[in-house]
C-alpha cells in the first residue's frame, strides 16, 4: 500500500506537498480532483519517476536521447518559482514515496526519495540526482538507511519489491486504455503489453536469460575444433543482440509517434471545434447548398405552375361547388325533358301517319273492317292522338343544350372536383419549397466568409496532413519491428543450429548433455508456468469483462494465445465476438478488464493508481466503472479525476468505499493539493471557466 507521497518543488507543486495516502481496509478507493492542467498527471507521473527513475518514462519519448535527454527532462521537473529565492543554479526538486510491504509475515515501511538539482549547483551543466531508500518498523518513529543492502543495489532492491514490469498493470490511464481499445490495429499493441507483463509477473524472463546464460558458458568453454564454433555462436549471438536492441529503440520510437499522434488529434479536434463555432460546418457545404437552393428554387416554381394551370382550368369552379352540383342536376334534367320531347314527337308522326292509312280505302278492305269496326278503330287512333296533343304542354327545356354541348359541360365539373382535391396537394408542396428556399438562404446568408474560414481549414488541412504523415512513420517503424521480430527468429534458430553442433563436438558431449538437460527443464518449466497462468488469465478476463460491461450476456468465453498474447472473444454460443462489433465503450471497459485480469493473474497486492479512467467512457459505462470496478480493483485504489467524469452524482455513489478526498487547484503559477472536493463553489468557478 501506497502511504504517502511528499512534492517538493516539483513541476507545477511549489515548496513542499504532503498528501496521505493510507487508507482503510473497507475503504480501499483515495479519490484526488483536479481541472485538466491542475497537476493530477504531474502525481501521476512523480510516483513512477520517484520509484524507476529514467526507467519509468521508457515509451514516452524522455529517453530516445539517453542520459541526456533524461536530465532534460529533470530540469524541466524543477519548479520555476520555487520558494525561498532560490537561485536559478541551486534549483532543486525532489519526490518521496512511502510504502508498507510484508516481508517474512512481518510489515515494514520504505520510503523512497529520489532529488535533484541543476546548474552550478549540480557541479557544472549537468544534474545532480540522489536516491535515498528508508525503511522503519512499526512503533519506530523515524527511517533508518538501508544498510542491508549497499547503496549502489537501491534501485534493484526497489523493483525486487515492486518489479517494474508489472508496475504497468497498476499505474495505468484513461488515455493506454484507449490505444489499447483501438480495435484491430492495436491489436498487435495489446499483445506485447500482455506479453511483457506475462514475463514480468511469471519471471520467465529470468527463465530466458538463465537459458542464454548456460548456452553461453557452454559456447566459451569449447577447446579444440570448438573454437570456431564459439567464435560462430559468438558472432550470431551479438548479431542478437544487436537486433533486440534496435527493435527496443524502434518500439520507443513507436510509442513516441503514438504520443505525437495523439498530440495531433487533439490540435486537429480543437480547430474542427473552432470551424464549428464559426459556422464551418456550413462553409464546407456552401457549393452543395447552393446546389440545394437551385434543386429548391426549381421544384417551388413547379408546384407554382401547376397551380397556374389549375387556375387557368376548370378549378375555378370548385369555388362554387354547390352550384356545380345544381347545375350538374339540371343539366341531366333537362337532357331527360329532350328524351322525353323527342320520343313524343317521334310518337306523333308515328299517329299520324297511323291516321292516314286508316283513312285510306285500301286499308279497310284489307282488313276486312266493316263500317262498325273502322268506327271503333279510328276512335283508338283519335284517343292516342288526344294522349299526344296532352303533351303538348310539356314545359320547355330550360338550357335547350345538345348532348354533346352537356357532356362537355359534365365533364369540366367532374373535372373541378378532382382538382379540388389535388390543389391542396400542390399549395402544400409549394409551401415546404418556399420554406426550404428561406432556409437555405439565411443559412448561407450566416456563413462565415471564405476569408474568415480560410485559415482554419487550412490549419485543419495541414494537421491532417501531419497525422497521415505521423500515421505513415508509425506503419513503417511497425515493419521494421515485425522484419526484426523475423530476423530475430532466424538467429535464434541459427543459434540453435550450432548449439547442435556444439553438442557433437569432440570432448563436450558430457558437458553439452547436462547443458540441454537443464535447458530442457527450464524450457518446461516454463511452459507448464506459462500454460497455467493462461488458463488463469482466461478466467478472470471473462470474470472482470462481465463484471464490467453492462451488457452480462454479450461474451461467453476468452482466450489468450499462448505464443502471441492475442486475446480472442466469443459468444455465449461460441461464434466468434469480432472488435468492431463492439462499441468504443465496450473497448474500452474490455481494455481495463484485460488489465485487472492481468493484476489479478499476478497474484501481487499492489496498489492501483490510474489517471482519468473515465475521459472517454459514456455515462452507463462510467457508472459500471464506479460501481464494480474502483471499489473492488485493489486494497488501495488511488484515482485521479476531473469534475465531469466523476462527479457529485458519482462521488456519493462512492461514498461509501471512499478513504480520502483531495482537489488539486492550480493558482499564482502553482499547484498546491488540498482535502476535499469538486462542491457548489468549485462548480461555479468551473461554470465560470
Amino acid at each position: 500500500m501506497l502511504t504517502g507521497i511528499v512534492l517538493t518543488d516539483y513541476g507545477l507543486y511549489r515548496g513542499r506537498n504532503e498528501i496521505d495516502l493510507s487508507c482503510a481496509a473497507d475503504r480501499p478507493v483515495v479519490l484526488v480532483g483536479g481541472l485538466n492542467g491542475a497537476g493530477k498527471t504531474t502525481l501521476f507521473e512523480a510516483v513512477r519517476l520517484c520509484l524507476y527513475g529514467g526507467a519509468a518514462l521508457a515509451g514516452r519519448g524522455a529517453r530516445r536521447g539517453g542520459k541526456r535527454a533524461y536530465e532534460e527532462f529533470l530540469a524541466r521537473r524543477v519548479h520555476r518559482q520555487a520558494e525561498g529565492g532560490m537561485r536559478e543554479e541551486d534549483r532543486r526538486a525532489s519526490v518521496a514515496v512511502t510504502f508498507g510491504f510484508f516481508q517474512g509475515g512481518k510489515e515494514s515501511e520504505y520510503r523512497v526519495e529520489r532529488s535533484w538539482s541543476s546548474g552550478a549547483g549540480a557541479g557544472g551543466d549537468g544534474i545532480d540526482e540522489r536516491l535515498e531508500v528508508g525503511r522503519r518498523s512499526p512503533g519506530e518513529a523515524e527511517f533508518a538507511p538501508l544498510d542491508a543492502v549497499e547503496r549502489p543495489h537501491w534501485q534493484q532492491f526497489i523493483e525486487g519489491i515492486i518489479p517494474r514490469g508489472i508496475m504497468q498493470l497498476f499505474f495505468f490511464d484513461g488515455e493506454k486504455v484507449a490505444r489499447m481499445a483501438g480495435g484491430d490495429e492495436s491489436a498487435a499493441a495489446e499483445g506485447e503489453a500482455v506479453r511483457e507483463a506475462f514475463g514480468a509477473l511469471l519471471g520467465l524472463d529470468t527463465v530466458e536469460q538463465l537459458q542464454s546464460d548456460l548456452e553461453v558458458n557452454l559456447a566459451r568453454n569449447l577447446t579444440g575444433g570448438g573454437a570456431a564454433l564459439r567464435a560462430e555462436y559468438e558472432r550470431v549471438r551479438e548479431e542478437r543482440d544487436e537486433n533486440d536492441a534496435g527493435a527496443a529503440r524502434l518500439r520507443e520510437r513507436l510509442a513516441q509517434k503514438a504520443t505525437e499522434l495523439d498530440a495531433v488529434r487533439g490540435q486537429t479536434e480543437a480547430a474542427e471545434a473552432r470551424i464549428a463555432r464559426v459556422g464551418g460546418g456550413f462553409a464546407a457545404r456552401r457549393e452543395e447548398a447552393k446546389a440545394e437552393l437551385a434543386a429548391a428554387r426549381s421544384e417551388h416554381e413547379a408546384a407554382c405552375q401547376r397551380l397556374r394551370e389549375m387556375c387557368a382550368g376548370a378549378l375555378p369552379f370548385a369555388l362554387v361547388p354547390a352550384r356545380l352540383a345544381r347545375l350538374r342536376d339540371g343539366i341531366r334534367e333537362d337532357q331527360k325533358v329532350q328524351r322525353r320531347r323527342a320520343g313524343q314527337a317521334e310518337l306523333k308522326a308515328s299517329i299520324g301517319r297511323m291516321l292516314s292509312r286508316l283513312d285510306a280505302d285500301g286499308f279497310r278492305t284489307g282488313a276486312a273492317l266493316d263500317g262498325e269496326g273502322a268506327k271503333r278503330a279510328a276512335m283508338l287512333v283519335s284517343r292516342a292522338a288526344a294522349g299526344e296533343a296532352g303533351g303538348a304542354g310539356m314545359p320547355e327545356p330550360p338550357m335547350g343544350l345538345s348532348e354533346s354541348q352537356a357532356a362537355v359541360l359534365v365533364r369540366a365539373i367532374d373535372e373541378a372536383d378532382r382538382a379540388a382535391g389535388g390543389l391542396a396537394e400542390h399549395a402544400d408542396a409549394a409551401a415546404a419549397s418556399a420554406e426550404r428556399i428561406a432556409g437555405i438562404e439565411s443559412s448561407l446568408a450566416r456563413a462565415p466568409r471564405d476569408d474568415e474560414i480560410g485559415p482554419l481549414v487550412s490549419e485543419v488541412g495541414r494537421l491532417r496532413a501531419e497525422e497521415g504523415r505521423l500515421r505513415a512513420e508509425s506503419d513503417h517503424i511497425e515493419g521494421r519491428i515485425s522484419s526484426s521480430a523475423a530476423l530475430r527468429q532466424h538467429l535464434n534458430a541459427k543459434l540453435r543450429d550450432i548449439m547442435s553442433r556444439i553438442y557433437k563436438a569432440e570432448g563436450s558431449q558430457r558437458r553439452a548433455e547436462l547443458t540441454r538437460r537443464v535447458q530442457g527443464a527450464l524450457e518446461e518449466y516454463a511452459g507448464r508456468l506459462r500454460a497455467r497462468k493462461v488458463r488463469s488469465l482466461e478466467m478472470h478476463l471473462l470474470e472482470s469483462a462481465r463484471t464490467l460491461l453492462h451488457k452480462g450476456d454479450l461474451i461467453g468465453g476468452a482466450s489468450v494465445d499462448p505464443e502471441t498474447f492475442r486475446v480472442s472473444l466469443s459468444r455465449p454460443g461460441g461464434s466468434e465476438l469480432r472488435r468492431d462489433e463492439l462499441s468504443e465503450g465496450e473497448k474500452q471497459m474490455l481494455a481495463t478488464a484485460l488489465l485487472w485480469a492481468l493484476a489479478r493473474a499476478s497474484g501481487r497486492a499492489l496498489p492501483f493508481m490510474i489517471d482519468t479512467p473515465l475521459a472517454r467512457l459514456d455515462r452507463s459505462h462510467r457508472d459500471s466503472m464506479v460501481d464494480r470496478f474502483l471499489p473492488a480493483a485493489s486494497h488501495q485504489v488511488i484515482v485521479l479525476s476531473t469534475d465531469e467524469e466523476i462527479d457529485q452524482r458519482r462521488r456519493s455513489r462512492l461514498e461509501p468505499h471512499l478513504s480520502r478526498t483531495y482537489l488539486v487547484e492550480y493558482a499564482g503559477g502553482a499547484t498546491r493539493c488540498r482535502e476535499g472536493y469538486f462542491g457548489p463553489e468549485e462548480a461555479e468557478k468551473v461554470a465560470a471557466v
